[in-house]
């Protein structure tokens, strides 16, 4: 049963509302949803500048965390002397790369931030329209908020309990609670933040996708009941908005690209340096023979979320993607269906036209496309390197062998070689 809240107008709000709400607290966003009646989304000088403090506020907290641990000895000395140089390297690279994602991805949805406003604006009236003039489209806007509110705060809060262990374990909270629990809660909020906005781009796909699929029913409805009507003028008349339909949402699926598609690339980067360097250091605690222990549970429930993410960005691009094909192709048979007079054969030729100089699919980056290839790139890319660091530790391993002095023990005399004895050293 619909809600009320769920009526075409607001529909969008309450879908994707408590998920960009999220993302303005947390600073990464400068704007927040509104409905139609509201005037749309929505950015002001005071909603600026709670976003500047609140990235100030979790970088500071970080870095400060970090910078009171190594200035007093007895703390540095809890957290650092268990680790080998090459983790403390690693842990290092992550804390940086953490950091600079962060503010990437701040500063590119900041100069996208009017054309973010403009697509959200934009899919919602697209809703509007198609409510308008197909009355009998019953939305379920529950389903698609209990999938990217409910199911992405569930994967939330585990990542942050598991960041907030694994940060605890690494920095020995036997000693400086207060600069271990702001290391821990804010490197939790960073990254936990850095994989919202991944789930913020997998919801607008998404919701191309179904509009895709709902185009297609409504396409499939028209020619279904041309077989039977006499009069084409009222279908017609309806093909025509689905044309227009299709046609913006591939305008959206392209604005779309622009608005995610530098902080997604930014986002996939962190995720393969991510498990690379923690890959290794699973690598690492079992060619050692170490005992098993908490860090194994902390990194591997770290890695299956950054998993997770790469998985579902990646499959929904695939789905986009096929869901716009498929559309495309059943329209493309539109003079088919209405019996092939002459000017439905060039509006179809006109659609194909457009077709061919509008190919749009979601992309990370600026170029990459964003489908099931793009889990075999990184899951490659990662094994490659997981496998040159292991060879770079047997190397070491080597190493530190051939250095160590042989002891022996004291009950062992060594005896010298025994010269061959000839004819030379014979003579008396």
């Amino acid at each position: 049963m619909q809600q009320p809240s769920t009526q075409r107008g607001d529909g969008f709000v309450y879908c994707y509302d408590s998920l960009y709400r999220l993302l303005f607290y947390s600073g990464i966003l400068t704007f927040r949803l509104h409905s139609q009646s509201e005037g749309g989304p929505k950015s002001t000088r005071l909603r600026v500048l709670y976003a500047l403090a609140a990235r100030v506020s979790l970088l500071g907290g970080f870095v400060g965390g970090v910078y009171v641990k190594l200035s007093d000895p007895q703390m540095s000395q809890a957290m650092f002397s268990r680790l080998s140089p090459l983790v403390k390297i690693i842990f290092t690279w992550e804390c940086i790369s953490c950091i600079l994602t962060y503010l990437e991805h701040c500063i590119s949805l900041d100069v996208n931030r009017t054309r973010h406003i403009g697509l959200l604006a934009s899919m919602q009236l697209l809703d509007t329209q198609i409510s308008a003039e197909f009355t009998h489209v019953q939305w379920r806007y529950h389903r698609t908020r209990s999938k990217f509110w409910y199911g992405s705060m569930t994967v939330l809060c585990m990542y942050v309990a598991t960041s907030l262990a694994l940060m605890f374990d690494t920095t020995h909270c036997s000693c400086g609670y207060v600069s271990t629990i702001l290391i821990a809660s804010s490197y939790s909020m960073l990254t936990s933040m850095l994989g919202t906005v991944g789930f913020m781009h997998i919801a607008l796909m998404d919701y191309l996708r179904i509009r895709y699929r709902l185009i297609m029913k409504l396409v499939e409805q028209q020619y279904q009941k041309a077989t039977e009507a006499n009069s084409h003028d009222e279908l017609l008349q309806h093909m025509d908005h689905l044309f227009k339909f299709t046609k913006r949402c591939s305008q959206l699926l392209d604005v779309m690209n622009g608005v995610c598609g530098y902080v997604s690339g930014a986002g996939v980067f962190y995720d393969f340096a991510h498990m690379t360097c923690f890959v290794y250091m699973l690598c690492q605690k079992v060619l050692h023979l170490e005992a098993w222990d908490t860090q194994y549970t902390f990194i591997s429930l770290h890695l299956m979320a950054h998993i997770y993410k790469l998985l579902m960005i990646s499959t929904y691009g695939y789905l986009l993607q096929r869901e716009k094909r498929n559309c495309l192709q059943l329209l493309s048979n539109f003079a088919n269906n209405f019996g092939n007079p002459a000017t439905l054969k060039k509006a179809v030729e006109s659609f194909q036209l457009w077709r061919m100089h509008n190919n749009h699919s979601a992309r990370i980056g600026s170029s990459f496309p964003c489908n099931i290839s793009l889990i075999y790139l990184i899951l490659n890319a990662l094994a490659n390197y997981v496998i040159v660091l292991v060879q770079l530790l047997f190397q070491l391993q080597l190493k530190d062998k051939q250095g160590k002095a042989i002891q022996i023990p004291k009950d062992v005399e060594l005896l010298k070689p025994i010269g061959q004895n000839t004819h030379l050293n014979s003579r008396i």
